[in-house]
């Protein structure tokens, strides 16, 4: 027997909900009023149960015709998903990109402006993003979790398959709050003055991989939090100290929330790079890695995370 739950016959059903009438479904549609009558009426029998109970001038859906109103719907737009993910990997789009942020750059901003320049150019792409924290990243892109990296930290060893470029650099600032007792200490701080304070610690979330430990003194307190802004917050309020990526810093020192200090051994750049599976070549992959290039519109969207190496 062939199934009643058609394409047409779900939006000739929808249609007539919607509206509350048979004739504006058919003006709607493009058919008699007589056609999407006999379509309800096949549909009715066949389930064997009223879908709408019918007064004079409107219709109106029965609890059975509720049920099916709200599957039916929801049929009909997988309908339409699937249509548009047939025809987007035709023309040689991902059906799906993943992408993994490393937490030095990710911010609410950046990522929302990036996801509505990636859904206007690839409307029909499914896009998820995730973060990481240092070798986290590269933890994702080995494991297959994620197609492409934006900011995986310097470059990997033993890495096959994967293709990166370098992006960028972070530099760091060693920050403190402004009644922190190094904040009056002649400079460069020297490692056994640092030593007697606790780093606050944004730890990597690597499971298969070697963990990175950013910047820490040998015999030092540690303060573990899970993101930077966490960290930031926890200098601000003199729970300890520690390097800050400059954009961050940066913005807090001109708020007179904290002050940055020259110490004896900073914390060198971090390399950023962006990596991609190298047997990833659709149109989405291939366009980020473009955009990321000087002059590119992702470039110029993190240029004030990153400086040029």
């Amino acid at each position: 027997m062939n199934s009643i739950f058609t394409e047409e016959n779900l939006q000739a059903f929808t249609c007539a909900a919607r509206y509350g009438s048979f004739s504006r479904a058919a003006e709607e549609l493009g058919v008699t009023t007589s056609a999407i009558s006999y379509t309800i009426k096949r549909m009715e029998t066949w389930l064997d149960a009223p879908l709408f109970i019918r007064n004079t001038r409107s219709i109106e859906l029965t609890e059975s015709g509720t049920f099916l109103y709200r599957k039916a719907s929801d049929l009909l737009n997988d309908f339409q998903g699937i249509r548009r993910g047939i025809e987007t990997i035709s023309q040689g789009i991902e059906a799906k990109v993943r992408i993994c942020i490393n937490h030095l750059l990710y911010t609410p901003q950046h990522t929302a402006r990036m996801l509505n320049i990636l859904k206007k150019q690839f409307p029909g792409c499914q896009i998820a993003v995730t973060t990481e924290v240092y070798n986290g990243v590269w933890d994702a892109v080995l494991n297959n979790q994620v197609n492409i990296a934006i900011g995986a930290p310097d470059a990997l060893l033993g890495g096959g398959g994967i293709d990166y470029t370098e992006i960028g650099v972070i530099r760091w600032a060693f920050a403190i709050a402004p009644d922190h007792p190094l904040a009056a200490a002649q400079e460069p701080i020297p490692e056994s003055q640092l030593r007697l304070y606790p780093n606050i610690m944004v730890e990597d979330t690597a499971s298969t991989i070697n963990k990175k430990v950013g910047w820490l003194l040998h015999g030092q307190e540690t303060v573990v939090v899970p993101d930077f802004p966490t960290k930031c917050q926890c200098q601000i309020l003199g729970d300890g100290i520690g390097f800050l990526p400059d954009y961050m810093a940066r913005r807090e020192v001109e708020n007179g929330l904290l002050v940055t200090r020259q110490v004896h051994n900073p914390r060198q750049h971090s390399r950023m790079l962006l990596a991609t599976q190298h047997a990833a070549t659709g149109q989405v992959t291939r366009w980020i890695k473009q955009q990321f290039r000087p002059g590119g519109v992702l470039a110029e969207l993190y240029q004030d995370l990153m400086h040029q190496a």
